[in-house]
């Protein structure tokens, strides 16, 4: 929720105050009842019910629809929600057709909701995308939410064409990423090969997802410095913008060509990487995958490689402990990586990604070599945190968040306020003495 758009709280009593929080959370948590609820207990609650006081600066029926929950929407409909309002956002506002649940675009289309060059991209609108363009060219570039153009919306072949036919950027980028309509569409195989096949830039991460082996071959031999590239530096950043590059939401903050290959078993795509890397990155890579005859070779050669390690190459071990690689965890240590190495000052450490796994060996393993149960990630949390938080959130099969949380306790974890997480974990902490 957005501050700025709460000033209307500051005359409001107590009591009511708590039934704007009351309705917030419910709309949040797709809880039609509670919802319902309040508004035929609280009238007064209609007169507020277009107010951008949600994230991204969003009225509520625009997080309604982006939630895909068509009954959500109808409750927020008969209580007089303009169907038609966006967030405020400063990038470009979003509406209810903007998002992924088009069964539920139609529907709203249906019920007057205004269909826009984007909405019309993203539906297949071919037709009625077509005579927008023909009545404006400029539409098939004009900006809508986050600074998108339309192609970054478009899914089908056809409405690609016509946009590129017509005059689309093909690689414009929108304005708070920096991202071009082939960088967005990263999870997207289908589009992003069109794209690529229509004449849009690509780049070693999309060389590497695609698992297109000519693809790096072409980039490396024109600029091996390219295996360097980092999500969130350099080419991948968002400009003047503090959105960040759409990678770091589709890939991964920092992710770097290499080691995103080798998590995504990319084997030939590695092996075309390896003839232009750096010592330094071989070494890396085989840590992470606990080859100890490389390791060795490598470190006879150069014995004070682990001391010219830079913290972003230590931070490997982060990585290694989200993906519940324990020999890798274990062969970092050995080779003396930092335990509480971190890509920077307020990100987790391989205790708070092993935590939030429940991932205990790996717990124990890191808490056996000195990692810190105090330390703090970028959001306040402490590894005990972190695996509360991943027992309702991340809830690994294989985790055991019950055993961690005992566990983390017993190496001297500060206890939280309140007990949280899953029933077993919340269980565990009531047990220690926190209030339920």
């Amino acid at each position: 929720m957005r501050e700025k758009n709460w000033d209307f709280l500051a005359s409001m009593n107590e009591q009511n105050k708590e039934v704007i929080l009351q309705v917030t959370q419910a709309i949040n948590n797709d809880n039609v009842e509670t919802v319902v609820r309040l508004f035929k207990t609280h009238l007064w609650l209609v007169s507020l019910i277009n107010l951008p006081c949600f994230t991204f600066d969003s009225p509520a029926i625009v997080i309604a629809a982006s939630q895909g929950n068509r009954e959500m929407v109808d409750v927020l409909l008969e209580y007089g929600a303009d169907i038609n309002a966006k967030s405020q956002w400063w990038a470009g506002g979003f509406g209810v057709l903007h998002h992924n649940h088009h069964d539920l675009s139609r529907y709203l289309i249906d019920r007057g909701a205004h269909v826009d060059s984007h909405a019309a991209a993203a539906l297949g609108m071919m037709e009625l995308l077509s005579k927008m363009v023909e009545e404006n060219p400029s539409v098939v570039n004009q900006r809508g939410p986050d600074g998108q153009v339309p192609l970054h919306f478009a899914k089908e072949h056809k409405i690609i064409d016509l946009l590129l036919t017509h005059g689309a950027e093909i690689d414009m980028r929108d304005i708070d990423h920096g991202s071009t309509p082939a960088q967005w569409a990263v999870d997207d195989p289908e589009k992003c090969r069109y794209l690529i096949e229509r004449g849009a830039e690509t780049d070693i991460f999309i060389a590497c997802i695609l698992d297109d082996i000519d693809m790096v071959y072409r980039i490396l031999e024109t600029d091996p410095n390219a295996l360097n590239a980092q999500v969130g530096k350099g080419n991948f950043t968002s400009g003047d913008s503090n959105g960040g590059h759409i990678y770091e939401y589709k890939i991964g903050a920092s992710s770097r060509p290499l080691f995103l290959a080798q998590s995504l078993n990319r084997f030939e795509v590695i092996e075309m990487m390896l003839r232009y890397s750096s010592t330094e990155h071989k070494f890396l890579l085989a840590c992470l995958q606990a080859d100890s005859e490389i390791i060795h070779s490598i470190t006879s050669e150069h014995p004070n490689i682990i001391t010219s390690l830079q913290p972003i190459d230590e931070s490997l071990i982060v990585d290694a402990a989200r993906d519940n690689r324990l020999d890798a965890v274990r062969t970092m240590l050995e080779v003396g990586f930092n335990v509480d190495a971190r890509r920077s000052p307020q990100s987790s450490t391989a205790l708070h990604s092993s935590a939030s796994r429940g991932n205990r060996e790996i717990v124990k393993l890191l808490l056996a070599h000195g990692a810190s149960v105090h330390a703090t990630n970028e959001f306040g949390g402490t590894p005990l945190n972190s695996c509360i938080w991943g027992s309702l959130h991340i809830q690994d099969p294989s985790g055991d968040y019950a055993a961690v949380t005992a566990t983390l306790i017993e190496a001297g974890a500060k206890l939280p306020d309140q007990a949280t997480g899953s029933d077993i974990v919340k269980k565990i902490l009531i047990e220690r003495g926190v209030t339920h």
